[in-house]
């Protein structure tokens, strides 16, 4: 039996028991008695501005998924929050195996070179990791994910203008002795397994460790031709990571305690490799990688030119580790926070984007943070802190040209946001944080004597202020104004003297925000809505240039604004419904002939004609940020012999987005129909054990995020996935 009958038939048989467990289940449920007492949403508390509250207390826009969540709508690493965060676009950054291209309100960055920082900030465990590099973390051992939509510039600073992405591992558990044993086997030969265990060494210390492996064959076929013939069958794009993480929490007395972690990931999972683009593919496939029709490969053509198809030298290893120092202590009204991270990056990969591609990084980054907040018993409170933070890193790379490329980075803040209550209903938030950088660029092409050698310095006072009131004890709303802050940086690439590392200027926000949160029906039904408006000067782009190649550079004024909305009904105590939807209207509105020239691309943009003109470069769509995207998702539980069966699917919806700032070429242009994903699970009533069956793009569409212009190039996503995991707990 064919492979893709294969998976049609697990496909029909999914969405065919989902279908009998969860549509007789509503039907039922729809009926019952309106008196009858319905099951209260959870309440979730957040950490989001440093202190534990209710998310429907916090006047910020923030999703916070639990581990039982994260298990339940099948996220295991940082690419499947896609559809359960709104206005999100996360992707494997273009040519590489787990450089994370994340968008959140219509900016990100989609450069992983190590000139450019991210936009969209990541912390683990309360550290923020420089490099986009490596970012896709698989999520091991997590408490929950905090995600915070919006410039973060108070209280995370550095580097956040579009949000941060906040992963919570699971601290150890004092007087606690358990294991977890888990295993996933799936289609395309995959092979995960995890293994935790907490272990109370004392009646005041713990130890947590996580194991982790996990496998996969390549999705993809090579198959060149000519010369390279021999070479057809063979496989790319296979996965291979293995994770480890160890923590010792310690209570030192009942006002002091401290955690101590240590991690290490080893990826060798290949780069997602370039495809032709499906209105050029000879087998209309996006899974099997040849020659665009008429070209031959030669063995004369030197390795740095080899055309996609004829390339066929897809690796990449990436190692990352950490070691972060939480130390948490109370002294009278205060709280203490001593947080001190160190990391370490290493990556050698191969790959297509474009042009064959190398690059070896190293990179090491510290930083250290220190934080005390208040417990008044009146009106006032606040957070302040300090923060250092530190990094070096080095590129060797071959695109086209080899290059050497190192960056330096220092950095300091300092910050404080306060509360004041009115009254017992009506809340004042400000904040104000104030940030000295310094980066310092030693580039160099071996051959052409082009390079650069400088330092800039960049200074900035960022500052929110939110006013939010309790209208009643389940309906509060917020009106805020923030701003945010990116520095400035350089290109990655040196093609000619003029276009030799260019910089940047750094990057500023101006935010608007209107958020109302509600726990209405007997708290049955959590309605969160906001509105967002937010103008960015000098939002830093990166794109091709006429005369300059691909580089990067600065727009004047950019507006952004869209409508956020989550919503959870617990219909009953069997049944719940999930609701995520989030829309963006973008648009450059000041810039000038040179700007647009670069948005662009000369001109080739469509509606263009090949004419430079800032009217056609307002008419762009902001890359990676479509018009609409949602997800509508059934969890059903019910009682079945000794245990519990539960049974969840998703349909997600997007607008067409475009991965290129020009939205040229056409298959740029990335266009999803309905996914559809499910899970069915059962645990005894002991929870000693707990099986799944799951389906990821149950209806196995083929599509891209992300596409270069060159070679008619694009990078698909996954087909249909589904797999069984097994659990054992003792």
């Amino acid at each position: 039996m064919s492979t893709f009958f294969k998976k049609q038939k697990l496909a029909t048989l999914i969405s065919g028991v989902l279908a009998l467990s969860v549509a007789p289940a509503m039907a039922q449920d729809a009926e019952q008695d309106e008196s009858a007492k319905q099951k209260e949403v959870e309440k979730i508390l957040v950490t989001a501005q440093r202190r534990v509250q209710s998310i429907q207390e916090v006047p910020v826009a923030v999703t916070s998924i639990g581990a039982a969540d994260l298990e339940l709508k099948q996220v295991s690493n940082v690419l499947d929050l896609q559809y359960e965060i709104p206005n999100i676009s996360i992707a494997t950054n273009t040519g590489t195996a787990s450089g994370a291209r994340l968008f959140l309100r219509g900016v990100g960055e989609d450069e992983s070179r190590v000139s450019a920082d991210p936009a969209v900030g990541v912390y683990v465990d309360g550290v923020y990791v420089g490099r986009q590099v490596g970012a896709l973390f698989d999520l091991v051992d997590l408490e929950r994910v905090e995600v915070l939509r919006g410039p973060q510039g108070t209280l995370y600073g550095r580097n956040s203008n579009g949000g941060a992405i906040k992963l919570i591992s699971k601290a150890p558990e004092v007087n606690e002795n358990y294991g977890v044993v888990k295993a996933t086997m799936g289609s395309d030969g995959r092979l995960d397994a995890r293994l935790t265990g907490n272990v109370g060494i004392s009646d005041s210390s713990a130890i947590r460790a996580t194991v982790l492996t996990k496998s996969r064959d390549g999705l993809h076929t090579v198959n060149p031709n000519g010369d390279f013939a021999s070479q057809a069958g063979t496989e790319a794009g296979e996965k291979d990571t293995k994770a480890l993480r160890i923590a010792l929490f310690t209570e030192f007395n009942d006002d002091w305690t401290m955690n101590l972690a240590i991690d290490y990931t080893k990826d060798n999972s290949d780069p997602v490799p370039d495809s032709v683009a499906l209105e050029e593919d000879a087998d209309d496939n996006l899974f099997t990688i040849e020659p665009v029709p008429g070209v031959t490969c030669s063995a004369a053509t030197p390795a740095t030119f080899l055309s996609i198809g004829c390339f066929n030298d897809y690796h990449s290893q990436v190692e990352t580790s950490g070691i972060t120092l939480n130390i948490q202590g109370s002294i009278d009204e205060y709280d203490l926070s001593f947080l001190s991270g160190y990391r370490e990056l290493e990556d050698d990969l191969s790959s297509r984007i474009g042009f064959p591609y190398t690059q070896q990084t190293d990179q090491d980054q510290f930083s250290q943070e220190i934080t005390l907040s208040s417990n008044y018993d009146g009106a006032f409170n606040f957070v302040s802190g300090l923060y250092y933070f530190n990094e070096n890193v080095q590129m060797d790379s071959v695109f086209v040209f080899p290059g050497e490329l190192g960056i330096e980075t220092e950095a300091y803040a300092a910050f404080v946001q306060s509360t004041y209550d009115f009254n017992e209903s009506l809340t004042l938030t400000t904040g104000l944080r104030f940030t000295d950088e310094t980066k310092e660029i030693d580039g160099f092409i071996p051959g052409t004597g082009n390079g650069r050698n400088e330092e800039l310095g960049f200074d900035n006072t960022t500052y929110n202020i939110a006013l939010n009131n309790q209208f009643t004890k389940d309906v509060m709303a917020y009106v805020s104004y923030s701003t945010g802050f990116k520095s400035g940086g350089w290109s990655p690439d040196c093609f000619s003297e003029a276009a030799c590392f260019v910089a940047v200027d750094e990057e500023e926000l101006d935010a608007f925000e209107i958020g109302v949160r509600s726990d209405l029906l007997d708290n049955s039904l959590r309605l969160n809505a906001t509105y967002f408006y937010n103008m960015y000067d000098n939002l830093q782009i990166a794109s091709t240039v006429p005369g300059l190649g691909f580089t990067r550079f600065n727009v004047d004024e950019t507006e952004i604004s869209g409508i956020e909305l989550e919503a959870i009904y617990q219909v009953s105590d069997s049944l719940t419904i999930n609701i995520t939807l989030g829309t963006i209207d973008g648009e450059y509105t000041e810039l000038t002939l040179a700007q647009a020239g670069g948005l662009t691309n000369n001109g080739v943009s469509p509606g263009c004609n090949d004419v430079v003109s800032i009217e056609c470069a307002k008419d762009l769509q902001l890359k990676n940020a479509p018009d609409y995207k949602g997800t509508i998702g059934f969890t059903h539980r019910m009682a079945l012999g000794d245990g519990e069966l539960t049974s969840r699917i998703d349909f997600s919806s997007e607008g067409d987005s475009y991965s290129l700032v020009a939205n040229a070429p056409t298959h740029s242009l990335t266009s999803v129909d309905t996914l559809v994903n499910a899970r069915i699970a059962y645990e005894p009533n002991n929870g000693k054990w707990a099986l799944a069956l799951w389906g990821k793009n149950l209806t196995d569409e083929h599509y891209a995020r992300a596409a270069a212009a060159a070679d008619f190039s694009q990078y698909a996503a996954d087909p249909l996935m589904w797999g069984v995991d097994a659990e054992y707990r003792f």
